[in-house]
């Protein structure tokens, strides 16, 4: 017998194997993504441990055991209602992206943010809310998974920018961050009441509430009177456009943007605002005191 087709038939047999190896590792890297990418869940909370590990009874039927992140689990406690993803990785189920789900909060959210939709749409292009216009309408949950709504912050002096918690560049969202902590600071110092500090994401797919609050922790922020804000992507939009901020994904930097400080006062007008991350701690400091003062008297 010739040694060609012998040759031949052992070439066609590890191509075989190879090819049927290659399926099997595509499957396997398929089935490896589907689980990180996770499926969503809904649920209450039934308990949660020291380590982290929630007992999840589900919307749909049946109960799951999965673990929170460091920043989920600062806020979250028994009788909660959640939702999230559920990834299945290597050290177990875990809990991402995770979300309040009260119905009736998410329906006035839903009612509210609503108001907001159609006052975005019928402005046009005057969209832009200028020194002496009032806020519009919002509401967003804040680190602790609390419903913040532009009626809360009637009574309040506020000072309110946009940012992301990916964000890179230390000139911008790092220093807004920086320069509204210090401003805390010293306005919390001096004793002056009823001042609010609020950075809205312009990352709303990832700046859930535990992220935010790991955020907030990891920097020592006091969040008694800074509160970030996220929820769904379409009032985050609307607000943007109404407060003057220009946003775009960029490969690099994640999101590429314009920043903007504004002061707020009591009756939700806007009173001042400066462009870009450089702005003055001691200039909005003397403004608060101001306004402060003349609440008082």
């Amino acid at each position: 017998m010739s040694a060609l087709p012998l040759l031949l038939s052992a070439l066609f047999f590890r191509r075989k194997c190879y090819l049927v190896t290659l399926t099997g590792v595509f499957a396997f890297s398929q089935l490896l993504l589907q689980a990180a990418a996770g499926q969503s869940v809904a649920g209450v909370i039934q308990s949660i441990d020291a380590a982290g590990r929630v007992d999840l009874q589900l919307v749909a039927g049946g109960s799951q055991s999965a673990r929170l992140s460091s920043g989920d689990r600062a806020y979250l406690q028994v009788g909660d209602r959640i939702r999230a993803q559920m990834t299945t990785l290597p050290g177990g189920r875990q809990l991402e992206t995770v979300w309040p789900n009260d119905p009736k909060v998410e329906g006035q959210m839903l009612a509210i943010n609503g108001r907001l939709r159609r006052d975005t749409v019928v402005r046009g292009r005057q969209v832009f809310r200028s020194i002496g216009e009032s806020l519009p309408p919002f509401a967003l949950y804040n680190q602790f998974g609390t419903m913040i709504q532009s009626d809360d912050l009637r009574g309040k002096t506020c000072v309110i920018n946009f940012i992301f918690t990916r964000c890179m560049n230390p000139r911008m969202c790092p220093a807004a961050t920086t320069r509204m902590q210090q401003l805390q600071e010293k306005v919390n110092a001096a004793g002056l009441q009823d001042v609010w500090f609020i950075s809205m994401t312009l990352d709303p797919d990832f700046d859930t509430p535990g992220i935010f609050n790991a955020y907030a922790s990891g920097r020592g922020i006091d969040g008694s009177n800074f509160y970030f804000l996220g929820g769904p992507r379409q009032p985050l939009l609307d607000l943007k456009e109404q407060l003057g901020i220009l946003s775009s994904k960029d490969p690099e930097l994640i999101i590429d943007h314009t920043m903007r400080t504004i002061l707020v006062d009591s009756s939700g007008e806007i009173v001042y605002q400066v462009p870009g991350s450089m702005w003055g701690v001691e200039d909005f400091f003397k403004r608060i005191e101001k306004m402060n003062t003349k609440s008082d008297g």
